[in-house]
């Protein structure tokens, strides 16, 4: 897939933009002064998928907080900012890897000038990232797409001036069409790289699907360079499973595993729903430096033949299993033991991986 060229810039350790693939965001629900629990979110974003983690900082005391879980973080992280241009100073200074600013938010131009000159002197990446529902007052009367776009060109002023080119660009709408529109335009006006989203999805399954169509279809358009999935959620773990299957459902994820398995019929021998779950469960604790895609089919029609493109897989017998790599059978198993041998082979196989590379 052809991608849009951009600037790179670096996010800590994660490159975002140029020929660098497509990272992972997620944001805290955890407010920051609580510096064990944010953390321990933190990692589970991690684990799930994330490659770098967006925090609110409302007050002092979050600020002091997220200075702290600097120190400890697994991923990059990204101080998101409202109303309060002292404490954006603050982490700039305090060596926080990116701030987000909502044009719609900063009042004070004399402290934006400060705040970029702040991160040109660091490493600090700045997210200007603009939301349909929180506008410049003076850009409310425009239509929404042309109003995101204003609100954008507008805050590029300074930087650009400044020679300061360290951005990543966002503008984001609950509107599907609108959110899909902004971005071809942000795509064919800027080289800065693209942070997508779609925000305020919703809950379950509603998010999920608005997310999926909304960001499937621009990043099939070779737009974005850093994605989130907005999810009305408990943590911050779903939207970073549901990004990576995204990613990889448009074939930009290069490494994890895949499992696809069939829909069940009346010809299904054994307990598919179960063991998809069980064996899914256990790949979040298998890391694959490159794709693997595992196959879990209900009888021999779906079995090795129409998941032969699979690098490993299981179909099921009348009370055994068969498994199988690329299409060939090469173990035949009682279906009690079916979980443990295909966790075996799936254990080797990426061991397999890691020793080529």
């Amino acid at each position: 897939m052809k991608r849009e060229k951009t600037i790179q810039v670096f996010l800590g350790s994660v490159a975002i933009g140029g020929h660098s693939s497509i990272s992972v965001e997620s944001m805290g629900r955890i407010y920051p002064g609580r510096v064990d629990e944010c953390l321990s979110e933190i990692c589970a974003a991690a684990a799930a998928g994330s490659d770098c983690f967006r925090i609110a900082v409302p007050d002092e005391r979050a600020l002091s907080g997220i200075i702290q879980l600097k120190k400890y973080s697994p991923l990059p992280l990204i101080a998101d900012i409202h109303f309060s241009p002292t404490i954006a100073l603050k982490a700039v200074e305090a060596g926080i890897d990116g701030i987000r600013v909502n044009p719609g938010t900063w009042k004070n131009q004399l402290q934006y000038h400060q705040l970029i000159e702040k991160l040109k002197a660091g490493s600090g990446v700045l997210r200007l990232g603009a939301n349909a529902g929180s506008l410049p007052s003076h850009l409310q009367k425009k239509g929404r797409v042309e109003a995101l776009l204003d609100s954008i060109i507008e805050m590029l002023e300074v930087p650009q001036k400044k020679d300061f080119h360290r951005i990543i660009l966002s503008a984001k709408s609950t509107d599907i069409n609108e959110t899909i529109e902004v971005y071809e335009r942000l795509a064919a006006t800027f080289s800065y790289p693209l942070h997508v989203g779609l925000t305020e999805a919703g809950e379950g399954f509603e998010g999920i699907i608005k997310s999926t169509i909304a960001l499937g279809t621009i990043l099939q358009k070779g737009i974005g360079n850093n994605i989130r999935v907005s999810l009305t959620s408990p943590n911050p773990i779903l939207e970073s499973q549901v990004a990576v299957e995204i990613l990889r459902g448009v074939g930009l994820r290069q490494k994890g595993i895949e499992v696809i398995s069939c829909p069940t019929c009346a010809r299904t021998r054994g307990d598919v729903v179960s063991f998809v779950r069980e064996i899914k469960a256990a790949v979040q604790k298998i890391s694959s430096p490159s794709p693997l895609k595992l196959a879990i089919m209900g009888c021999e029609v779906n079995g090795p033949g129409e998941a032969k493109e699979a690098d490993l897989g299981l179909a099921f017998g009348k009370s055994t299993a068969l498994l199988f790599v690329r299409g060939k059978v090469i173990k035949t198993v009682h279906q009690q033991n079916a979980l443990n041998e295909l966790i075996k082979q799936l254990r080797s196989m990426v061991s397999n991986q890691m020793v080529k590379e």
